[in-house]
């Protein structure tokens, strides 16, 4: 079964009234009523943004019927129609009427008439809530869209009417809440006559701010993708009580090295091998010699002589052929060849940054990889020259320049990729 606030269906009780014997202060009831209806008949600069919203609706509905900004820019037209349909200002002026413009009268309207009044205040104050939400949503999509440059001739009316919709009904949610809480109270003060308007069961809220959570209302609407999540990470390893964190570290291993078991099946295969000192190899028990002359030894001697002097000639044409290819590079750096490098951090005066525009240019046409803003659409590319030419002509000083470059660099290049 729906709640009453929620029940479209939900039928007025009569207009009736009761006889007061005892004289009741109805001031606050007569003033809180003639406030609400002052501001709800003032509401004409909403009704004009609604009917705004239906014609972008028409516009946009074949371009952006995919987009889940758009998705949510329906739910806010829905939200305003029903709010439209619920016409809060006819039944409040219903209640006002009855209420006696002299204290000396003793007629008063029922409480039935005055929980319809709640009820529909109720049911106001949710689709203000769901406005709210919804257009908030919705802005982020649309606000991304103008960061990124996509369609931001069609994004920027649309997120201009959601803002002014946005702060219209989060003026009139606080109304609402302020209005609940200030007839509340006063429902004491009148006495029911006939049947019940609501179910016996169902409870009225005592605080409207309480029952609409109006305290996390900007948590409301957020995406996770738009807010960044911080995790925290425990410490593995805890500094000992004097600080020393490598001792802390041999204990931990150790401790891991102590609870590691060795399985059988490897200690099986494990081997050890003992040499003692009186062992001795059994080659050499019948090792006698052999015999040899000295001129043999000569001969030999000769040999090892000219092999080594060849080893000698080897080295030093190889020190040559090193130190001539040290030459050459030393040659080399010291000429006076200066090779260009296409980075934006090279910059440092006014002709630098149009030969970088021009050359990046260059590299846009052709489609090569050099080419820093490769990311960039046509129009993205446009408007960061048109603000990079734009510094040539105001004139700074070198290290303003440096900086200014750096900035636009960041914000219309860097930030899209």
């Amino acid at each position: 079964m729906l709640e009453p606030w929620n029940n479209k269906a939900v039928l007025p009780p009569p207009m009736n009234t009761f006889l007061c014997k005892n004289k009741k202060d109805i001031r606050d009831i007569r003033l809180n009523t003639n406030n609400i209806i002052q501001v709800l008949s003032k509401q004409s600069p909403l009704h004009q943004e609604s009917a705004l919203f239906s014609r972008f609706l028409y516009k946009f509905d074949k371009k952006f019927r995919n987009d889940i900004g758009y998705r949510n820019f329906k739910k806010v037209n829905t939200a305003l129609k029903k709010y439209l349909t619920l016409n809060l200002l006819k039944d409040l002026q219903r209640f006002a009427s009855l209420l006696p413009n002299k204290d000396d009268e003793l007629y008063l309207p029922t409480r039935q008439m005055m929980e319809y009044v709640l009820v529909r205040i109720m049911s106001f104050s949710k689709l203000m809530l769901r406005i709210v939400i919804c257009a908030k949503q919705a802005a982020i999509f649309y606000l991304d869209r103008i960061k990124r440059g996509e369609s931001h001739w069609m994004c920027l009316m649309p997120y201009a009417l959601l803002s002014r919709i946005w702060s219209m009904a989060q003026v009139l949610l606080q109304h609402s809440c302020n209005w609940y809480n200030q007839l509340h109270p006063l429902l004491e003060i009148l006495q029911p006559k006939g049947l019940n308007f609501l179910p016996l069961e169902y409870k009225m809220p005592d605080d409207l701010e309480v029952w609409c959570d109006l305290k996390n209302l900007n948590e409301y609407g957020n995406f996770e993708w738009t807010h960044k999540v911080k995790i925290k990470m425990e410490p593995m390893i805890l500094n000992d009580l004097d600080g020393n964190l490598c001792d802390s570290i041999f204990e931990f291993v150790n401790k891991i090295n102590e609870n590691m078991e060795v399985p059988e099946e490897v200690n099986s295969t494990i081997t050890t091998i003992k040499e003692t000192l009186n062992e001795t190899n059994p080659y050499f028990h019948d090792d006698i010699g052999v015999p040899v002359s000295r001129q043999n030894l000569q001969t030999n001697n000769n040999s090892v002589s000219k092999i080594s002097k060849g080893i000698l000639d080897k080295s030093q044409v190889k020190e040559s052929f090193k130190a001539e290819d040290i030459s050459v590079v030393v040659d080399r750096r010291e000429s006076n060849v200066i090779t260009y490098i296409h980075s934006i951090d090279n910059i440092s005066n006014n002709n630098g940054l149009k030969k970088f525009i021009d050359i990046e240019e260059v590299y846009r046409n052709k489609n090569e990889d050099k080419a820093l803003t490769g990311h960039l659409s046509v129009m993205q590319w446009l408007t960061l020259k048109a603000s990079l030419l734009k510094l040539t002509v105001d004139g700074f000083l070198p290290r303003k320049l440096n900086r200014k470059i750096q900035y636009i660099w960041r914000e219309k290049c860097l930030y899209y990729k």
